[in-house]
């Protein structure tokens, strides 16, 4: 039940950051706020502030900042839609920058803790790609199809986000007596060559993943000053944010079915189940994996949004942004016509997600 609650506050946690930023960034462009609220459905909890209304509300699913005349113009002093274009637009890009940031803090306290590991490889497989594309013991991959590596962990999502496709790699190789020392890699002003190959990965069915062919031995070391970790936490950033994406490929490529789409339950269910397998090592650990999920999550939330989807913080930017272009808003029935078309397809998907999660749940449970 703790592992569940965890989950739940987590979850809850990273939504209510979100709604923090809409608040906030509406308190400072003088945005009334009727309600702020965490979660949906009827309220458990509630505080009537001298404005706005404080609300917990039953399912941990969402959440809400209310503002006034959000959707229709009453000509209001304090309205959304009586603020000039620019602060609108901050008020609703608050949200998604709020999550990066959540996801950058986690980032730098994860990295402060952890340290980094290198993408290194200690070993080569025999008859993987990898061999066949001649990279060697004690290679270090800079970067796949342009991205950069900062941690082994990039790169073994990239492998798995980017099946059987083609592989620009890009290496880096010590000189022959610097390849024996494992710590060669982390050393200032270590000198190397760098070199391109190609690949594909193939898929490995005892650990049912996508793989190149390269054994990679942990080794963490920490950040060398603090631009270096504010570096690595923003990458961590970027990265989820790109693999949120570039999951959605995945979905159109045919590599997920609908029945892989998770939704809040399935979330805190997995989340869950991991706390479960992490507690035996003490709290400090169940924490520091909490925050590792949500940089995930944070990360991955704020980038959707920003996607320009109906009813979504992106839709509404991009309707903010044309009218600052174009001098004037889009007739406000008609912006709201295709936002009330973007939120029915989106609670259909919410729908479909939500009874795949509970038919999995199901199915886990009479196993």
């Amino acid at each position: 039940m703790l592992n569940i609650l965890a989950a739940i506050l987590l979850f809850g946690f990273i939504v209510m950051f979100h709604e923090l930023g809409h608040f906030l960034l509406a308190k400072l462009n003088r945005v009334g706020v009727m309600e702020f609220s965490i979660g949906m459905g009827p309220r458990i909890f509630s505080y009537k502030g001298k404005n706005t209304r404080y609300s917990l509300k039953a399912l941990p699913l969402g959440g809400s900042c209310a503002m006034v005349d959000e959707d229709t113009d009453s000509k209001a002093a304090d309205g959304f839609l009586s603020k000039p274009v620019w602060a609108r637009i901050m008020v609703i890009a608050a949200g998604p920058v709020f999550n990066f940031i959540l996801a950058f803090l986690f980032g730098v306290v994860i990295v402060s803790y952890r340290g980094y590991d290198l993408p290194v490889a200690t070993g080569i497989l025999e008859g993987y790609p990898a061999e066949a594309a001649g990279l060697e013991a004690g290679d270090l991959i800079l970067s796949i199809n342009g991205q950069r590596l900062m941690d082994y962990r990039d790169l073994s999502m990239f492998l798995q986000l980017h099946p059987e496709t083609e592989l620009d790699i890009c290496y880096g190789r010590l000189a022959e007596e610097q390849k024996e020392d494992p710590e060669a890699w982390y050393v200032n002003g270590t000198a190397y060559e760098v070199a391109t190959t190609k690949l594909t990965t193939i898929f490995n069915e005892e650990t049912q993943s996508y793989m190149m062919g390269i054994e990679h031995l942990p080794r963490y070391h920490r950040p060398k000053n603090l631009l270096h970790l504010c570096q690595l936490g923003w990458h961590e950033v970027m990265f989820q944010g790109r693999a949120a994406i570039e999951s959605f490929g995945l979905l159109f490529r045919g590599y997920l079915g609908t029945e892989d789409l998770g939704g809040p339950v399935r979330i805190v269910a997995d989340i869950g189940q991991v706390v479960e397998q992490v507690r035996p090592a003490g709290w400090l650990s169940v924490l520091l994996t909490l925050m590792n999920i949500g940089v995930v999550l944070s990360a991955s939330l704020g980038t959707m949004n920003l996607l320009p989807i109906p009813a979504l913080d992106g839709g509404r930017l991009a309707f903010l942004l044309i009218e600052a272009v174009r001098g004037r808003a889009i007739d406000q029935e008609k912006e709201g016509m295709v936002h009330m078309v973007g939120l029915m397809l989106l609670m259909g998907l919410m729908l479909l997600i939500m009874f795949n999660d509970i038919r999995n749940l199901m199915v886990g449970w009479l196993r």
